[in-house]
């Protein structure tokens, strides 16, 4: 009777997400973001792989299907919090979670609001009459908490915000995963190229455009810094980078603090928690001091021969501390730039307002690095993922 009950509600919450995606994607076309009936198609086609009451993953999947240009992600963004956490509509909670402490529970409204207007300030509906206006919330619980710093969360927001990372590298690894390339002997059929192409015929379907896997050529090799001086972040990061593997073929990592150790394998585990913990006992200078340059010069001495060629990324996470030597760091870097198709460092003191590269280590880097980017919190990961996708 009770598993019956869920299943009843579950699929009543799936009706009524269809009808308010339709009424969301609406307002994205009346202010201006351009939804096509096609990318409609693709957004419930996404919906049928994720777990929709994931909000950030929902979140992800929507903007990936819907943003194609970047001046539009603030916009989308902002019209996502006003519509499904404002007093339009609530996202249903998961009817598989028990209510308690752990519970996925509706947003309260925002604290702080914004007027928005499209084009001269309002836009009209289907029947040519004027919409009310729109008025967009800016900030959220899980908004503030998605923007904090990883330093600074304690008690259940690190175990929230853990449950997050790992969604959504996974999510993130299989729209990657998942990218498709039209192609003249493919034979799989493309149904939103094809009703994007029936178009052309008035909305008749005259043929079939036909999709091939993309070619997966690019790779990336992520090297993190797990020091003393990391402590705060790396369990984080590692998260990061668990659901991104598991999620994406082509990704080595390898952890550093005074000694190199490759973690690929020990990423491929069904459990975070057990790969975590066959990390710590497997890594034997993990919390140690920092040898950077020394590090990367055996990385490029004995691994990247068979890792980095002119078709990978080489992401280097570190926050730049470096008690070696800086003529060995600036050789080692110079060699990953020269080999490397782009070279991202990651830096998690990056997030700070005040922060300069003032240090030896990041100085000696920096003129090597493609971007240098913050990874203090979920956004930045998300950022960060955002560029990856673009690149692979």
């Amino acid at each position: 009777m009770q598993t019956a009950c869920i299943e009843e509600v579950g699929e009543r919450a799936a009706e009524v997400i269809e009808q308010k995606l339709l009424e969301f994607c609406r307002l994205l076309r009346a202010y201006g973001i351009q939804v096509t009936a096609g990318r409609i198609i693709d957004i419930f086609r996404a919906l049928q792989a994720i777990d929709v009451f994931q909000r950030d993953v929902f979140y992800t999947a929507l903007e990936a299907n819907v943003v194609s240009r970047a001046g539009d992600r603030e916009l989308f963004r902002q019209l996502f919090l006003q519509f499904w956490s404002g007093p339009t509509w609530v996202m249903p909670p998961d009817p598989c979670v028990s209510v308690g402490e752990d519970a996925c529970v509706p947003l309260p409204l925002a604290l702080e609001q914004a007027k928005m207007h499209a084009g001269n300030g309002d836009f009209r509906n289907d029947a040519g009459s004027e919409e009310p206006q729109q008025t967009v919330a800016l900030y959220s619980p899980q908004e503030v908490l998605t923007r904090k710093d990883f330093g600074k969360m304690a008690g259940q927001e690190l175990l929230r915000v853990q449950r997050l990372i790992t969604a959504m590298a996974r999510e993130l690894a299989t729209r990657m995963s998942r990218r498709k390339k039209a192609g003249a002997k493919a034979h799989v059929i493309d149904p939103g190229r094809t009703m994007r192409r029936s178009l052309r015929y008035g909305g008749e379907v005259m043929e079939l455009v036909r999709r091939s896997p993309k070619l997966g050529k690019t790779k990336m090799v992520v090297l993190c810094d797990v020091s003393g001086s990391m402590d705060i972040y790396t369990t984080f990061l590692i998260q990061f980078l668990y659901g991104l593997q598991n999620g994406l073929r082509g990704i080595e990592t390898i952890v550093f603090s005074t000694r190199l150790t490759r973690i690929t394998p020990l990423l491929r585990r069904r459990n975070i928690d057990a790969a975590l913990q066959l990390i710590s006992e497997t890594v034997q200078d993990w919390s140690g001091g920092t040898k950077i340059g020394a590090c990367l010069h055996e990385f490029n001495r004995t691994m990247a021969a068979n890792m980095v060629t002119s078709k990978t990324l080489v992401i280097v996470i570190s926050d730049g501390w470096d008690t070696g030597d800086t003529a060995v760091l600036d050789s080692a870097m110079a060699q990953l730039h020269r080999m490397a198709l782009r070279v991202i460092w990651l830096n998690p003191l990056l997030g700070s307002a005040n922060y300069q590269p003032l240090c030896k280590g990041i100085q000696t880097a920096l003129p090597y690095v493609h971007d240098f980017l913050p990874v203090h919190n979920v956004e930045s990961l998300r950022q960060f993922g955002h560029l990856v996708a673009s690149l692979i």
